[in-house]
Formats: C-alpha cells, sequence, structure tokens
C-alpha cells in the first residue's frame, strides 16, 4: 500500500478517507461545471483504488454521502475524536 510509505518515519500520521461509492462521486462529478473530469476517468481511479483495511488503525472513515455541510461536519468530528464516522 502506499500509505505503509507514508508511514515510514511518521508515526503520528493519520489518514482520513472520504468513502464513496461509484454512483454518489459521478453524480458530483457530473453537477460540476467547467470541470474536465471524465466518467471513464472516474472508472481507472476506482480500479486502483486501495481502500483502507480494518487492520489500519490510522485511516478515519468518512462516508460522503451526504451533504457537504455534514461531510465537513463528520470530518471535523473524526478528527477530533480520532474514530470512524
Amino acid at each position: 500500500h502506499y500509505r505503509d510509505l507514508l508511514r515510514e518515519g511518521n508515526p503520528n500520521l493519520s489518514f482520513i478517507y472520504l468513502k464513496g461509492d461509484f454512483d454518489v462521486i459521478e453524480s458530483r462529478l457530473k453537477a460540476r461545471k467547467g470541470h474536465f473530469f471524465k466518467t471513464q476517468m472516474l472508472v481507472t481511479q476506482f480500479e486502483t483504488l486501495q481502500e483502507p483495511g480494518a487492520d489500519e488503525r490510522d485511516v478515519l472513515v468518512v462516508d460522503i454521502d451526504q451533504p457537504l455541510e455534514d461531510v465537513v461536519a463528520s470530518t471535523i468530528e473524526v478528527i477530533n475524536k480520532g474514530s470512524t464516522l
């Protein structure tokens, strides 16, 4: 995992994984104006995605299938608690 490379020499490092399925992310990309990101690019991103495993305790997961304001609030909460929402 690429996260393992980042962990080396960084014992206090944590990751925030903004978890969303293909449909959620695709709908958000399509709603953006003037953006070049095509659906096929998203397909390849999902093909290469290395989702964090349950053993990666330094990865904080936030579900993004909610309004942006709630994603931000959940992210702040997860940082403060150091847990997963």
